[in-house]
C-alpha cells in the first residue's frame, strides 16, 4: 500500500471519529436549571434582597435528615406568623426529580417530608417565602442517604 492510500485511510478514521462525536453530542440530553431560565434571571434581584433579609434572621431555616423524613425547621421569629412560600428540592444530577411544595410549618416551626419522594444523592433545597410583604430566600445542600 503507498502513501496516498494511508492518507485515505487517516482522513475517513479522522471523519467517523468526529461524526461519532457529533452524534453523542446531539443525543445528549442537557437540562437548564429552569425552563425559563432567563425570564427567571429577570427577577434575581427579589432572590438578592431575600437573601439579605434571611441573613438578618437569628437562625436559617434548617434542613436536616431523620428516619423517615426530612425536616424543615423555621426559626422562632416565624413560628405562629402568617407566612407564603415553597421549598424546592432541586437535583441537579436530573430535573426530572426535582420536588416542589408549598412552605407550610406546623405551630413547633416543623414541616415534615416524606423520604419516600427522594432518591439517594444530593439536592440543593431552595425556600422562598413572604412575611409581612417582605421576601426572603434561602438555599442550602442537603445529601439524601
Amino acid at each position: 500500500m503507498n502513501w496516498g492510500h494511508k492518507i485515505i485511510i487517516v482522513f475517513v478514521i479522522f471523519a467517523a471519529g468526529i461524526l461519532t462525536l457529533v452524534t453523542k453530542s446531539m443525543r445528549t440530553r442537557v437540562d437548564m436549571v429552569t425552563p425559563d431560565y432567563y425570564g427567571e434571571e429577570l427577577k434575581y434581584q427579589q432572590v438578592i434582597d431575600g437573601k439579605e433579609n434571611a441573613g438578618k434572621l437569628s437562625a436559617p431555616v434548617a434542613v436536616s435528615q431523620e428516619d423517615t423524613a426530612v425536616l424543615i425547621s423555621v426559626p422562632v421569629e416565624l413560628r405562629n406568623k402568617q407566612i407564603t412560600g415553597k421549598v424546592t428540592f432541586y437535583r441537579p444530577s436530573d430535573s426530572g426529580k426535582d420536588i416542589f411544595m408549598p412552605l407550610q410549618p406546623d405551630q413547633s416551626g416543623r414541616q415534615l417530608v416524606s423520604r419516600q419522594l427522594f432518591i439517594r444523592g444530593q439536592y440543593k433545597v431552595k425556600i422562598a417565602w413572604t412575611m409581612n410583604d417582605q421576601p426572603y430566600y434561602q438555599e442550602q445542600l442537603v445529601n439524601i442517604n
